[in-house]
């Protein structure tokens, strides 16, 4: 890789690319992007912008992250090149592709460590468990997570698994939700670090570019 190249990431996949970085002897630097701002598209966005606005021109950038809520939507290029799977969110990265993802519905809520460290669901039933009685707690818990119907640990070979299922487990009985753990896969992230970057699972923004809404939309398509 060209010495101006460089890696964006959020940080729930700190591990993951830790790992392929080492596998790989890659030694690019990595600018992290706090997780806890998907909560917030726009934060997000511009926390993405400010990193990139402060590489080195010209720089090759390896943006790993998913549109998640469309906070990638207007991103400027500048004078580097962008180099982004084309995944809805961060998911894919964890287990391989879009169609593994697809596989599992909608109505499934995913876990690994990084995740879990970001998630807001132990900060929420926390204050919920020091503000509400048990029964009301687990009554509006039921309402915010209703919806899904499986909540899935992937196991991306990262961290200890037990651990992070013990967690998530505690959690689950309060609202039953069954609890199962899914193997990961990495394959994107691999390639992303491999200059092997088919169309169809990455998009190239060139200097002067921006990252649209149509992108978004065209997720899984080649343009």
């Amino acid at each position: 890789m060209k010495e101006t190249a460089c890696i964006v990431a959020c940080d729930a996949l700190k591990m993951e690319l830790n790992m392929v970085m080492q596998n790989r002897s890659c030694k690019l630097q990595v600018h992290w992007i706090e997780a806890g701002k998907h909560a917030w598209p726009d934060k997000l966005r511009i926390s993405i912008q400010e990193t990139l606005d402060q590489l080195p021109e010209g720089s090759r950038v390896l943006l790993l992250m998913g549109f998640c809520g469309n906070a990638l939507v207007d991103v400027q290029a500048g004078t580097h090149t962008l180099i982004l799977p084309r995944v809805p969110d961060c998911i894919p990265l964890f287990i391989g592709s879009r169609e593994e993802r697809d596989s599992y519905g909608t109505a499934t809520y995913f876990f690994t460590e990084g995740y879990m460290k970001n998630s807001s669901i132990e900060k929420e039933a926390s204050r919920m468990e020091q503000r509400y009685s048990e029964e009301r707690r687990i009554s509006i818990l039921k309402k915010m997570y209703g919806h899904y119907q499986s909540f899935a640990v992937i196991d991306t070979g990262t961290f200890d698994v037990p651990i992070v299922l013990k967690k998530v487990e505690k959690f689950a009985k309060q609202v039953d939700i069954p609890v199962k753990v899914i193997p990961g896969n990495l394959r994107y992230i691999d390639a992303l670090l491999s200059d092997n970057w088919p169309n169809d699972n990455f998009l190239t923004i060139p200097p002067g570019g921006s990252i649209s809404f149509n992108d978004s939309l065209n997720i899984g398509k080649t343009q």
